[in-house]
């Protein structure tokens, strides 16, 4: 390269290097101040000082912010801007923001307080509507069930394919779930269950002494128990522990991305994660109740044989004479039944279609709760008018 051409190579180098430099030019029209950004603002990069800006502002009414030859730019220039903008707003001065690039407007907007509360404002004024909020619910109750519609025929063909021994459910996991929903449960529903035969035995022995039918306080809770509290109780029970436990799972598995790599691994999430937890709860959940029909007919005898000193034969024999048959038994059993796998399927449902954030994972646990208490109770009455319809009472 001669001399004239390197001499040219070196301004040409020299003027790209000005180029990068970032600066900050002031310019006035008039009562108009012009502040132009060029070059490449980067926390690498020496950038002009805010004293720059604060002299343009001087005798200025309006600020108008240029950008045409702005270059690459990352975090430094918005802390920058926001700044500027904080000093043009103490000094009541309007500001035109017409040729800042888009993206870094986005920035500005989420990093501004007042615009995130202005957004926030009108965005609430906007939902909290009467026609937004039916709008929305309608929505989300129309999607919703038919996900739910949608969740429910997998689990069910994927039980089909356990019955054809074409399932991928690993055993282990389902003794694992076996031993969750049933031996690590017996100390709750052991207590529930006896002091719920307790608080209806001294609530039922009071009414009952006024009509001098206190024996018949072995009746109400045997009947009670059998008929509706057991299966009632272990499903409410059951609903707060291993429901909860269920969506908290696989919320979290949901968060960590581990269902999408099941998916990705040609693992069938269903096969994997879904049926061994509502076969265990289905399976576990009915001799539950017989245990918790048995701990309330003891926590009863208890409170008839040290309060209302009743012997305990006199006691369990006027319990044997309420029974009729073993209907009401298997009434309670197959009770029971249907909280299992309402339990089970709101639990893993909750838990598989749970959002991608700790907050979901938390909402979606309270949300298999509440679900689950409420579609067993709206279950439960649906079995008494089914057998009162069938004169099964």
């Amino acid at each position: 390269m001669d001399r004239k051409g390197k001499l040219s190579y070196e301004a040409d180098s020299q003027r790209q290097e000005q180029s990068l430099v970032p600066r900050l030019e002031r310019e006035r029209e008039g009562n108009c101040a012009r502040m132009s950004f060029s070059g490449d603002w980067l926390k690498s990069g020496k950038r002009p000082a805010f004293s720059v800006f604060e002299e343009g502002l001087e005798d200025a009414e309006r600020v108008v912010f240029s950008f045409r030859d702005l270059g690459h730019w990352d975090s430094s220039l918005p802390m920058f801007l926001r700044k500027c903008l904080e000093l043009s707003a103490k000094k009541d001065l309007p500001t035109d923001l017409s040729e800042m690039p888009e993206g870094l407007r986005k920035l500005l907007d989420l990093s501004s307080p007042s615009g995130q509360r202005t957004d926030a404002d009108r965005k609430s004024a906007h939902e909290n509507s009467i026609l937004a909020r039916i709008g929305i619910w309608t929505i989300g109750t129309a999607q919703g069930t038919l996900q739910a519609i949608g969740f429910i025929g997998e689990t069910f063909l994927c039980l089909g394919r356990m019955l054809s021994r074409r399932s991928r459910m690993r055993w282990r996991d389902f003794l694992s779930a076996l031993q969750s929903c049933g031996a690590e449960a017996l100390p709750i529903v052991t207590l529930i269950s006896f002091l719920t035969g307790m608080t209806m035995a001294f609530v039922g022995g009071v009414q009952l002494d006024k009509f001098a039918a206190r024996i018949f306080t072995a009746d109400l809770v045997g009947l009670a128990m059998v008929r509706e509290m057991g299966a009632l109780m272990v499903a409410v029970v059951m609903a707060g522990r291993t429901g909860a436990a269920f969506a908290a799972e696989l919320g979290n598995m949901k968060v960590s991305e581990e269902i999408d790599s099941l998916r990705t691994l040609g693992i069938p999430p269903f096969d994997y994660l879904v049926a061994p937890r509502v076969l265990a709860l289905f399976l576990m959940i009915p001799l539950l109740t017989i245990y918790a029909d048995l701990v309330g007919i003891l926590g009863g005898l208890t409170v008839g044989v040290t309060v209302m000193e009743f012997s305990a034969d006199h006691y369990l024999a006027q319990t044997k004479m309420a029974f009729s048959g073993m209907w009401e038994i298997y009434s309670g059993l197959l009770k029971s039944l249907a909280f299992g796998v309402i339990i089970g399927l709101v639990g893993c449902y909750k838990g598989i279609h749970c959002g991608t954030n700790s907050v979901a994972v938390g909402r979606a646990v309270t949300s298999a709760v509440v679900t689950s208490i409420t579609l067993v109770v709206i279950a439960d009455a649906a079995f008494e008018v089914v057998y009162s319809i069938l004169g099964l009472r």
